[in-house]
């Protein structure tokens, strides 16, 4: 996943090629069709990948939106509460994710190969990065039957992170250099298989 010009600058204080630019997803080009934020990814998007207002999401995207329950149709099921959320993790992996899921935030997620992975049966699978932060973008809550399995999690945006350098508070404890990752892992080799070639 490229980076987006939307994620190259604080949040909300967007420059020309943002609102000028192409779609955040589709890339359409938004010179001349209308456009706004999405409140959970950040991107500019046009009219087509705009999913409206959320009373509890604010103006969101189509690809940032929760997807609705499925029709239980007309004979009574039991429902339950799922919770929505949209998160934006720090990652040990470097990079600075904006994350979809049902209920609440993982204790990994996977990224990227930045951290080394397994070969198994010529199936290559990257290590998983650990979380070292969160902040919450959004949440709300939605009535679906009961049994509803809660579906994967997505991840809606990437991006480099970086950090303020400081040395460490108190002896014992890590300073940063405000770089990342810290450090970076190779490919684990489990039963001599060749990786099957990615496809698109």
């Amino acid at each position: 996943m490229r980076d987006h010009p939307c994620h190259q600058h604080r949040p909300g204080q967007h420059t020309d090629q943002c609102l000028t630019g192409d779609c955040g997803f589709c890339g359409t080009s938004l010179s001349d069709v209308a456009s706004g934020e999405c409140r959970a990814c950040l991107r500019i998007v046009c009219e087509q990948c705009d999913a409206g207002y959320q009373t509890d999401l604010g103006p969101i995207c189509q690809h940032c939106a929760p997807a609705a329950p499925t029709n239980p149709g007309t004979e009574e099921r039991e429902e339950q509460e799922y919770r929505l959320c949209v998160f934006e993790f720090d990652l040990s992996c470097g990079h600075t994710v904006t994350v979809a899921l049902t209920g609440w935030y993982p204790v990994t997620v996977a990224c990227c190969d930045r951290l080394g992975g397994t070969i198994l049966r010529g199936d290559y699978v990257p290590f998983a990065s650990d979380i070292d932060y969160v902040r919450g973008v959004a949440e709300r809550y939605e009535l679906r039957p009961k049994g509803t399995p809660p579906g994967s999690t997505q991840v809606i945006g990437r991006r480099p992170r970086t950090d303020e350098p400081h040395p460490p508070y108190l002896p014992g404890l890590r300073g940063t250099a405000g770089r990342y990752p810290e450090r970076v892992g190779a490919t684990w080799n489990l039963d001599g298989s060749t990786a099957k070639p990615e496809t698109t």
